[in-house]
């Protein structure tokens, strides 16, 4: 039982991270964030979903497309052998989204068992039955 009117406001605050960070979590990406990564040039009436290195053997990231308020979450990344990575993402935790098309990008670290520099990543979502396939070069 909290019995000081500072300790009310320590547990609301303490719950408010609670909830923000349960809503507006990343998944398994490390940073999510609207719009393109830097140096990634696409057509913006083009909506398909593409991926680029961010740091050469470190970092990439994927772009998906859909509701800016509403992006997909990152649910799983494994390692599939040396040169390949699944990706599968979630419907957005979010219940109220904007219907507009933006990109997204979801930003990953490179799986320790994936050595080689042109990886194939294999991305699903956990709500079809189609998996797209890209290529990191």
């Amino acid at each position: 039982m909290v019995n000081s009117r500072g300790g009310w406001v320590s547990l609301g605050a303490l719950l408010a991270v609670g909830l923000l960070t349960a809503c507006g979590g990343n998944g398994v990406a490390q940073d999510v964030r609207p719009g393109l990564p830097n140096g990634l040039d696409v057509d913006p009436t083009d909506t398909t979903i593409a991926a680029t290195w961010l740091e050469r053997g470190e970092t990439f990231a994927i772009v998906t497309w859909g509701s800016s308020s509403c992006p997909p979450a990152a649910s799983a990344l494994t390692a599939e052998g040396s040169d390949r990575i699944a990706v599968t993402f979630a419907p957005s935790p979010n219940e109220v989204c904007t219907a507009d098309m933006a990109p997204t990008t979801h930003e990953f670290e490179l799986p320790d068992e994936v050595t080689r520099t042109t990886v194939t990543i294999d991305v699903s979502y956990e709500d079809s039955d189609e998996t797209s396939t890209l290529t990191l070069e």
